[in-house]
């Protein structure tokens, strides 16, 4: 078992603690960058010194050859640092960028959330920075991209493409599988033992203090139903990409308190989608799920 670490950029993140990570054996010291500079970053964390901090770590794991991973969350406070980021990151020494997408539960509001449109650009940036890029790009919470990737191979394949694609550091934890989603293929074990289908979806399946994480995972409701992609609704339910995204489910239940709901940020529209009928007469009193 591989072991990686995503510890706060608090002080008590020194240089003395990275090198007796790496002692220990850690295979990967992730930090959480949302800003190309202080101002952007440290607004973002709600704390001062954060991204100088964050600066440090990544130069104390390369002196002792630490893999470095970086997270990046976007909503609508950062989005428009996108560039910046990347080109910060580009040069640092890291092998991955996991790129986080907002689920409005916690400290994230419903207004901090992207439009579906502004989803597919960051996608396309995304896409053009993975074809040349020596690092790996991972998307959390944004299973859509998954869709925008397909479409983007059958065009190049269409157009006779000959786009070349940068080697890539060597990534020694490795990937997950296609088709990875909240609860499928994923588990997130709280620290009270509460088992969750992800961090982002707070409907445990169970505790491990009283069942065993593998029963859990495999007959808990919750999970066994988040791993039916024909039970899901509305777009995501007729979508032809259902099996290998299925939007994220962690959203969905978010915004709307249903779990297998429709991604309510993507801008796809299945072939074989037949939006509901819009009711004639006094609209249906809206339910909100508290």
């Amino acid at each position: 078992m591989r072991v990686s670490l995503t510890p706060s950029a608090t002080p008590l993140l020194s240089r003395d603690i990275v090198h007796r990570l790496k002692e220990c054996g850690l295979a990967r010291l992730a930090v959480s960058l949302d800003g190309s500079n202080r101002q952007v970053h440290d607004a973002f964390r709600g704390m001062s010194g954060s991204f100088d901090r964050t600066m440090d770590a990544i130069e104390w794991a390369n002196e002792v050859g630490l893999p470095v991973q970086i997270n990046t969350t976007f909503s609508r406070t950062n989005d428009a640092d996108f560039d910046g980021i990347a080109e910060l990151i580009q040069r640092k020494k890291i092998v991955l960028w996991s790129v986080f997408f907002l689920v409005p539960t916690g400290r994230g509001k419903l207004d901090q959330l992207l439009t579906d449109e502004e989803f597919e650009e960051i996608f396309a940036k995304l896409y053009r920075l993975s074809t040349r890029a020596s690092f790996h790009i991972k998307t959390t919470e944004a299973q859509h991209y998954r869709r925008y990737v397909l479409q983007q191979q059958v065009l190049a394949r269409q157009t006779d493409s000959t786009a070349t694609t940068t080697h890539k550091v060597a990534d020694t934890i490795g990937r997950a599988p296609r088709g990875l989603n909240d609860g499928k293929g994923f588990v997130f074990i709280s620290h009270t033992g509460e088992v969750y289908p992800s961090g982002f979806l707070p409907i445990s399946g169970g505790n491990v203090r009283q069942r065993a994480l593998g029963d859990i995972y495999r007959n808990s409701p919750i999970f066994k139903q988040l791993r039916r992609p024909d039970e899901l609704r509305g777009k995501c339910g007729a979508c032809e990409f259902r099996h290998i995204c299925g939007g994220s489910r962690a959203r969905a239940f978010a915004v709307t308190g249903d779990a297998m709901a429709e991604e309510p940020c993507c801008a796809y529209v299945p072939k074989r989608y037949v939006p509901p009928a819009v009711p004639v007469g006094p609209a249906a009193p809206l339910l909100r799920v508290i």
